[in-house]
């Protein structure tokens, strides 16, 4: 609204100097009309209270350190006049009737000089009591003066103001005035928009209670002051107007900046889930494939140097086995470098793959491995069941070679009451199935593969009575 301060002062003159003189001119012409109108005039004055009560309280909202002294004393004086207008809408003509205007002129005229000094009152007391303060004495004098008129002094006699009723016009004019000096001076300094509004409305009310000196009740100099203080009351309309709208756009546009620090934030929330996610697989896979590889080879090289010194041949047949397996753990882990996965796309590569890791663990220990693969069960798996169905085969396998002290160690795949089951069996030395969980990673990692695929393991063991890892599986499409 107050883009072009220039604007405003120039809207303002005309509207002033236009009422002036058309007054002076209509006063001038017809001297004794009057038009006694009292809705009307109820109309005007209540809406300019209101008005200028909601003024205050958007001044109130004036959270800025360098201005908001000098806005909790104009929203003062603007609550002081708003309520004391009020009263004054509320009257009878007579006495009551001038006086609540008089009252409501001084209100708004001290508020403006509190604002015009160059530090406001400071404190706490100033910066937020002083309009309620305000607020409850303007209430107090409308409401004594309707309980007692006949205590009110004789402000309007034979169709004239008296003096009384006139004095505190003079005052409030001057008030107003040196206002709207002051905050033009302000204005040429900060160069704020809202000191070129109060110094226009401050103006405006000035010339309105110099208009009134000069009127009698009724007469067309009587409602031309009433215009102008309607003009400003129009301009304090417009401020609240461009106030409101201004705290709507920015309440959308914080909205809006929420809205999309929020997206964003569930952006990097699901990558960061997915990078996890991603970590935890290839920690999952890194243990339960490629350690143990490595555990075999090693478990193979361990052979070699037992049999260095007596069968050379088979030394070398070792060493050949534990360089194809060290070759196959660097594509295994290439692979999970560059995203990359040995497929398992049906049923005879399942049960290759089962037959080459029995084959390899063969080769690096003396015991006795036995394999029992059904055809039909490998062939009702889904190619996501067997890559995940293959860590869990050799992470029992691997961990009773490490741990079960067994002689013979059997894998089978079967179908079983309508479900797949992989079973790894041994004979070693068992152990307490109500510890399982204090084992290490690889049984937890077992159990969270079984069950991503909807399936179940369950780890069944005693001390000295061997290990028994059986994982069901519903049947894939595969």
């Amino acid at each position: 609204m107050l883009n072009q301060p220039l604007l405003l002062y120039l809207v303002t003159t005309v509207c002033s100097v236009g009422a002036l003189l058309g007054g002076t001119a209509l006063h001038a012409m017809w001297p004794d009309w009057r038009w006694q109108h009292e809705p009307l005039h109820s109309t005007v004055e209540a809406v300019g209270g209101l008005v200028t009560i909601a003024m205050a309280m958007v001044l109130l909202q004036t959270h800025d350190n360098s201005t908001a002294g000098k806005y909790r004393a104009l929203a003062a004086g603007f609550l002081g006049m708003g309520i004391l207008e009020e009263f004054h809408a509320m009257a009878r003509p007579g006495n009551a009737f001038v006086l609540f205007r008089n009252m409501a002129s001084l209100a708004g005229g001290i508020g403006f000089l509190l604002a015009w000094r160059s530090h406001p009152p400071a404190g706490v007391f100033a910066r937020r009591w002083l309009p309620w303060v305000i607020a409850t004495g303007a209430l107090s004098i409308g409401m004594g003066f309707l309980t007692f008129p006949q205590s009110i002094p004789e402000m309007v006699r034979n169709g004239e103001f008296t003096p009384t009723a006139v004095a505190p016009q003079s005052i409030a004019c001057m008030l107003f005035l040196f206002a709207a000096a002051r905050f033009l001076w302000d204005y040429r300094r900060s160069e704020r928009s809202e000191d070129a509004l109060f110094a226009s409305l401050a103006l405006l009310f000035g010339l309105a209670e110099f208009v009134f000196m000069y009127s009698t009740p009724w007469d067309n100099r009587w409602w031309f002051w009433h215009s102008l203080r309607l003009i400003a009351c129009l301009l304090a309309l417009a401020y609240i107007g461009r106030s409101y709208f201004q705290v709507t756009f920015d309440l959308q546009a914080s909205l809006v900046q929420n809205i999309r620090a929020k997206e964003t934030l569930s952006l990097s929330e699901g990558h960061l889930r997915r990078i996890l996610n991603e970590r935890e697989r290839m920690a999952q896979d890194l243990h339960d494939s490629t350690i143990q590889s490595l555990f075999a080879i090693g478990l193979n090289l361990e052979r070699c140097q037992r049999l260095v010194s007596t069968t050379h041949h088979e030394v070398g047949t070792q060493l050949g086995t534990a360089v194809a397996g060290l070759k196959a753990v660097i594509r295994d882990v290439r692979g999970y470098i560059l995203g990359l996965e040995s497929p398992i796309s049906n049923g005879p590569t399942f049960e290759a793959a089962l037959a080459s890791l029995v084959n390899d663990l063969d080769h690096s220990s003396q015991l006795q491995f036995r394999l029992h693969v059904s055809h039909e069960a490998a062939e009702r798996l889904a190619p996501e069941q067997a890559a995940q169905l293959l860590p869990i085969a050799r992470e029992a396998m691997t961990n009773s070679l490490r741990h079960a002290a067994a002689h013979t160690i059997s894998l089978s795949l079967q179908l079983h009451d309508g479900v797949v089951r992989l079973m790894v069996e041994d004979d070693g030395v068992g152990f307490d199935a109500a510890t399982v969980h204090s084992h290490g990673h690889g049984l937890k990692n077992m159990e969270k593969r079984a069950r991503t695929l909807g399936g179940r393991l369950e780890v069944r063991s005693n001390p000295g009575y061997g290990t028994q890892m059986v994982c069901d599986l519903p049947p894939g499409e595969a």
